[in-house]
């Protein structure tokens, strides 16, 4: 059932356990510390640092904790007041914090920690070593503080019939560099500041590489891990990151040919060159492009021939030999000043540490513009912002927008346009070092024009306009520009979109005080009801491919236990508008003064989502086999303000007889959560399929 401004009564709220478990994290002893914590090889600055039971914890809007995940490409989510806290890991995996919960959520799996989060009047303490493991860093006390160190976390090669590809995954993405030894034909990748526990040696098939050999040099709390690949004589390699994932490869090939990969992006990066040391020259094309106003004009220059694009960053090849360097010295001691040496790179250059980062893409839609276009709007955390754009010349057709000193929170995104020649618009984090570099690639079939500039009254949005007509024959095909905007009175509210394709948002109805309707006859209670049918969903749901993020998954209120119905009903859109949740359903059971009603409904309120909720209930009551009470439009708060497909599913009647029996069946409920899977299944198309 609904939850319709229960009023409840304050006596109730004293004597429950959730409550009860509120008040007494209030009394919990945070004794403030002046340690010193290093994550990434930086300090970082807390304004309310504090030990609770032995541990180091901080409030989640503190500064320092923005700062230790902007160190990693982490994002958190948290609204002063609410239960829980989401966190996005670089690769995209949710960790989830709860209030009262001594077990944090870290891609749907309950990993314990030592303590829960807990509320000191308006602020809400989140346990750092938790979560920095959750952030699958290292984590070392030492005498004066805490070192997070980001982690090498594996290193796996596969062969096909022309390459082998060794794949370096990477907890954070990584500033790495590269350098070839041709006495002992090795190419060593070096990620300073990462540690590593895939330490060893493995075998190569012989025919591209010989062997793998993984070590990590220097202080624990500023190692150095170097992947070193023994290649054999004649063949060629180079170095990328990998798009999608915060993940390096290795990519080894006889034929220069193979370094493609099965994406079509060249496989380029610090490092391009055959084992003999001989360079090898990069293709060049000319490309061809102009932007031209969105909301306001870009200025723009001709720009002369440049690489095609591709998904990292390249660099001059060499022909010299270089030994692999020194991994660097200073490590916390008594009085932990992290001082970090730049190292040589294998073209002589220093490479400098990661940098906290100051501009970032914090949310990217894509939308049709009455002209007949697609506009792709980037919201950004600062400005101004420079560009450069490249265009390929037909039939190639690629067009390119490289936005310098920027990063991107979160994983790579592959987004579709309505546009029938445009395939698909890749947003990729293309280079970490020496600057940050956001790529906004759009493959189209034909000759495209692109208008770039700032979304007219946003204080922070950057617009990339494709038009549906083609460029001028005589249109420059290169150019430069920046983007800035004007401040207005009231800046807009960030907005969330469907970005995660393949998470699903599950939203157990009622919970904690609230236990929605019951049928004592039966011993049926709906919040109990709803928590049940919801995990067998998400377990359904995994096994299918997908990841699920859960607003809540136990017995407790979402949101303030002392707080009203909408700030409850406010918290659980939170969750699924803050992870960009592909779909959201909401688990209910009905209930009626007329015991005659029984059946399935499923509720929707914008008009398009409509076919997401006939989908759900002809899945639903093709699995149950019980009443079909149709597809129905009410503006029920969760489908109302969550900013995705959304429905709310009722999944029967507590009140009625025949009903309120089945329900009592595991088996019954095994059904429905099949069928709500089902119909998810059949409205997105699977976790795959493209948003």
């Amino acid at each position: 059932m609904i939850r319709f401004g229960a009023v409840v009564l304050c006596a109730a709220m004293a004597l429950s356990g959730l409550a009860l478990g509120v008040s007494q994290a209030a009394g919990v002893l945070v004794v403030p510390t002046k340690a010193k914590v290093y994550v990434a090889g930086r300090e970082v600055a807390f304004q309310n640092l504090g030990i609770a039971y032995n541990d180091p914890v901080a409030p989640a809007n503190d500064p320092g904790v923005r700062t230790m995940l902007d160190l990693v490409q982490a994002q958190m989510t948290w609204q002063p007041g609410t239960r829980f806290a989401v966190v996005t890991r670089a690769d995209g995996t949710l960790i989830t914090l709860t209030v009262g919960s001594a077990a944090l959520s870290v891609g749907g799996t309950s990993v314990a920690m030592p303590f829960a989060p807990f509320y000191k009047g308006d602020d809400l303490y989140l346990p750092l070593l938790p979560l920095g493991k959750a952030l699958q860093l290292g984590v070392r006390g030492f005498a004066s503080g805490y070192v997070f160190v980001p982690q090498v976390l594996a290193v796996q090669a596969h062969s096909d019939g022309q390459r082998t590809v060794i794949a370096m995954t990477t907890s954070a993405p990584a500033a790495y560099r590269t350098s070839y030894d041709s006495h002992k034909s090795e190419l060593n990748v070096i990620f300073p500041g990462f540690g590593t526990d895939a330490l060893g040696t493995q075998p190569l098939s012989g025919r591209d590489g010989r062997s793998i050999k993984v070590t990590e040099n220097g202080p624990p709390g500023y190692p150095t891990t170097t992947v070193t690949v023994g290649v054999v004589h004649g063949v060629k390699f180079a170095a990328h990151r990998a798009s999608g994932a915060p993940e390096v490869e290795a990519v080894l090939a006889k034929n220069e040919s193979a370094l493609h990969l099965a994406d079509d992006s060249h496989a380029v990066g610090h490092v391009t060159r055959t084992s003999e040391a001989t360079p090898t020259p990069e293709p060049s094309a000319t490309p061809s492009s102009r932007p031209s106003a969105g909301a306001a004009p870009a200025a723009s220059t001709a720009s002369p021939v440049t690489p095609a694009p591709t998904r990292a960053p390249s660099a001059a090849p060499s022909s010299a030999p270089v030994a692999t360097p020194a991994a660097a010295a200073p490590a916390p001691s008594g009085s932990p000043g992290i001082t970090v040496q730049p190292e040589a790179t294998d073209i002589g250059s220093p490479s400098p540490t990661p940098t906290p980062i100051q501009i970032r893409v914090t949310a990217l839609s894509v939308a049709e513009i009455p002209a007949g276009g697609t506009r792709l709007t980037l919201t950004m955390s600062g400005g101004p912002v420079n560009f450069e754009w490249h265009r390929l010349d037909d039939p190639d057709n690629r067009f390119w927008l490289d936005i310098h000193g920027v990063t991107l929170q979160g994983p790579t995104q592959t987004l579709t346009s309505a546009l029938p020649f445009v395939k698909e618009i890749h947003v990729s984090q293309f280079a970490l070092d020496p600057e940050p570099v956001v790529r906004i690639a759009i493959d189209p079939t034909q000759p495209i024009d692109v208008n770039i500039g700032p979304v007219a009254q946003s204080a922070n949005q950057m617009g990339i306009e494709i038009e549906r007509q083609p460029p001028a024959s005589d249109a420059p095909r290169a150019g430069v520009g920046t983007v800035a905007w004007v401040a207005v009175a009231t800046p807009p509210p960030i907005t969330h979109t469907a970005t995660q394709r393949d998470l699903i948002a599950i939203d157990p109805g009622h919970g904690g005080n609230d236990p929605g309707a019951s049928n004592s006859g039966y011993g049926l209670v709906e919040k109990e009801l709803t928590l049940q049918i919801a995990l067998r969903l998400k377990q359904d749901l995994q096994r299918m491919g997908w990841r699920v993020v859960m607003t809540r998954d136990s017995d407790y209120e979402v949101g303030d236990p002392n707080g009203d119905d909408h700030q409850e009903l406010q918290a659980r859109c939170d969750v699924a508008n803050a992870a960009g949740a592909r779909v959201f359903v909401s688990v209910h059971v009905n209930s009626s003064v007329a015991h005659s009603l029984n059946g399935t409904t499923t509720y929707y309120w914008r008009p398009a989502d409509k076919t997401f909720a006939q989908a759900v209930q002809n899945s639903v009551v093709l699995a149950d086999g019980i009443a079909d009470d149709g597809v129905k439009r009410n503006d029920f708060y969760v489908v109302k303000h969550t900013d995705m497909p959304a429905v709310l599913v009722e999944t029967a009647f507590l009140s009625n007889s025949a009903d309120a029996e089945q329900l009592t069946r595991p088996a019954f409920l095994d059904k429905l959560a099949q069928g709500i899977a089902n119909g998810i299944m059949e409205f997105t198309g699977g976790p795959n399929a493209p948003l």
